[in-house]
């Protein structure tokens, strides 16, 4: 199978198979190459484009790196699907992923097809302690230090490729990458980080994901979003913060059920549109 990898103006993306697009955002800190268990199942029946975010994987760094923020990368996503002309997409994203997905649903409906919000953020529910983390996190040198011994404890399940996220996530003296994941760290405190009061405008298809063990989000984070995503449906997964990683079976086989389903649904309405206008009539 082709893939016809590039670099669009700021984003680098894989681009594989044909049919219905299917994004794949990946967390802070991570790249495409978390998907790299799940895309060549859905690539074989949809067109799959992995996103690597500004400073992560093939994308440059924004100027100066910290800038970066989780708005800046939601509107990143938003100019690239305008570039694309993409046409209404499945959209899958994994935390801040999740989140620029879902604002995506927002603010271009006309654009998303379905989401499946893995272990989402856009959705704080902030005690003392968070706020904490989120202000040493929000600083280079804690988030150098710290970002490998992270991302172990938030990976449940070890495979081949969750061992390699594991080491991407190691940050030498003078890695860029420090830089930038501190500036999301800190935009999670940002009014436009919260999506919750705009949450009820989502009006498409949602799948939320979460992984039993995933420290990062608790109860109350959980709580919170299935308030704010009433209509969502729920799975969970025996893993930690990233499932499609951990376990791509498991994930598919909830996965790409769902997708089917959406696609069927917007075939059944685009029949009964059909009819309607005359331009299909039944036997």
């Amino acid at each position: 199978m082709t893939d016809r990898s590039v670099t669009i103006a700021y984003m680098y993306f894989s681009d594989q198979g044909s049919g219905t697009p299917v994004l794949l955002l990946p967390a802070n800190g991570h790249d495409s190459r978390d998907y790299a268990g799940v895309v060549p199942t859905l690539s074989g029946r949809n067109r799959v484009i992995a996103v690597d975010w500004p400073g992560f994987g093939r994308t440059p760094a924004p100027e100066p790196p910290g800038s970066a923020s989780a708005g800046a990368f939601a509107a990143e996503l938003a100019a690239l699907v305008e570039r694309l002309n993409l046409p209404a997409a499945h959209i899958i994203g994994n935390s801040i992923g999740g989140y620029a997905a879902a604002r995506l649903a927002i603010e271009a409906p006309h654009r998303v097809r379905s989401l499946v919000l893995v272990s989402p953020g856009g959705f704080p529910v902030l005690g003392f302690g968070d706020r904490l983390f989120i202000s040493l996190r929000g600083r280079p040198g804690v988030t150098r230090l710290i970002n490998r011994r992270f991302a172990s404890s938030y990976l449940h399940l070890r495979t081949p490729l969750t061992r390699q996220i594991i080491e991407r996530a190691t940050y030498r003296r003078g890695d860029v990458r420090a830089v930038i994941d501190a500036a999301i760290w800190r935009s999670f405190r940002d009014p436009d980080f919260d999506l919750r009061s705009l949450a009820d405008q989502i009006t498409a298809p949602t799948l939320v994901a979460w992984g039993r063990h995933d420290p990062v989000f608790g109860a109350r984070a959980r709580a919170q979003v299935a308030r704010s995503l009433p209509r969502a449906s729920t799975i969970t997964f025996d893993t930690g913060h990233v499932p499609f990683a951990e376990d791509p079976a498991a994930f598919l086989a909830e996965v790409q059920p769902f997708l089917d389903r959406v696609e069927g649904d917007a075939a059944h309405a685009r029949g009964d549109q059909m009819d309607g206008r005359g331009g299909r009539q039944g036997i």
